[in-house]
């Protein structure tokens, strides 16, 4: 089997054009991880965290992360690098030596549809679900809590409990007047609320684990919303519990649009039960992943004609463009999708709507500038 080899006109683009597009990506790339990583840092350290759900979270982040940085990196390769050569007079060279725009640009071109190929698997499925995971992690870790301290007439949630005492004494651990809360959902529906009421008590954190609790003299009810008419109440001289940092039926959290796959997404729609307007999110959702695929294909159209008449300006020029068009592509891409979600009549065309421009532009600036050239 014969190899077909790359054209020396295309290998020299690409060449160039790969050295932006790693350089442009690990940028990129680096600033939404280290964003998201203050975030959780900052989460995290108002309750105490593990590393090693910290470096879980940034880990399974990076998917996500690449599918919003790989457009970006595309057009800002496609510009710098042939702002670069244009300025260096390379691309007259070729064209003298007797190749086509069209031959010049071909490996470009072709790079750019493997781009929209990575995108489609990334944004429909590996994303998501890298996305879930990354989140579930977050939260695992900022519930994971290493230290506790109590205080006086104030609220605090632990897990899916409510502590509240009325005097709290630091050395010696001691608790007056404490009321224990806590609320069972199932699918955003009360299940069950437990509550909880002693004279006194003591409290001791478990590292790793939770609160231990030791109450004295109190009372306990519990009220099933399944069952209004069935109430449970009772009292106790001595109450032992263990309220954990983090319990099971806390990570059934409710998930986001982005955090579900499309195969996920189309499942869901497909139920009966399902809410009108969710139904509407899950479907925009599904249809802008699609359009944002197909964002590499168009900043090559846009950027190709752009790229190559960069003579004098070059690279500064070329990332200064690179800067507008994204603004421009993407503050478009989200006032259609908020316009869709209000009115269902623009779906799914609407959504589309900014491919649809940039890649006319785009056919119509390689018309204009070159076809001429």
């Amino acid at each position: 089997m014969k190899i077909k080899r790359i054209p020396v006109s295309q290998k020299y683009v690409l060449r160039a054009f790969l050295h932006y597009l790693g350089l442009s990506l690990f940028v990129f790339v680096s600033i939404f991880v280290m964003v998201n990583f203050v975030r959780m840092v900052t989460e995290g350290a108002l309750k105490g965290f593990s590393f090693y759900f910290l470096f879980k979270s940034v880990l399974y982040l990076v998917p996500n992360v690449v599918s919003l940085s790989l457009p970006l990196s595309f057009l800002m390769a496609v510009l710098l690098s042939l702002g670069q050569l244009s300025q260096e007079g390379e691309i007259v060279a070729l064209r003298a030596g007797g190749f086509s725009f069209q031959e010049i640009l071909s490996a470009m071109f072709k790079t750019s549809l493997l781009a929209c190929a990575a995108l489609l698997v990334l944004n429909n499925w590996w994303g998501p679900s890298s996305l879930r995971r990354s989140a579930d992690y977050t939260r695992t870790m900022i519930n994971r809590v290493t230290r506790v301290e109590l205080k006086p007439r104030t609220f605090q949630k632990v897990a899916d409990w409510i502590i509240y005492s009325e005097e709290v004494d630091q050395a010696s651990s001691a608790l007056k007047r404490v009321k224990l809360i806590r609320r069972l959902n199932a699918r955003n529906e009360p299940v069950s609320v437990t509550k909880i009421n002693a004279g006194d008590g003591t409290y001791s954190v478990v590292r790793e684990r939770g609160i231990a609790i030791e109450l004295r003299g109190g009372q306990f009810s519990q009220t099933d919303y399944r069952d209004v008419g069935k109430v449970l109440y009772g009292s106790f001289s001595s109450y032992r519990t263990l309220i954990p940092f983090f319990t099971d039926a806390e990570g059934m959290r409710k998930l986001y649009p982005r955090e579900i796959s499309t195969p996920g997404l189309l499942k869901r729609i497909s139920e009966l039960d399902l809410e009108e307007e969710v139904s509407v999110k899950y479907k925009v959702e599904i249809v802008s992943r699609l359009a944002m695929a197909l964002s590499p294909l168009v900043f090559f159209l846009i950027g190709a004609p752009l790229g190559v008449v960069l003579e004098k300006k070059g690279r500064s020029a070329g990332f200064t463009l690179s800067l507008l068009i994204i603004f421009l592509y993407y503050g478009l891409s989200i006032i259609s999708i908020v316009m869709t979600r209000k009115h269902m009549w623009l779906f799914p065309w609407a959504v589309f709507l900014p491919a649809a421009a940039g890649a006319g532009a785009g056919l119509w600036m390689w018309k204009k500038r070159l076809s001429a050239r």
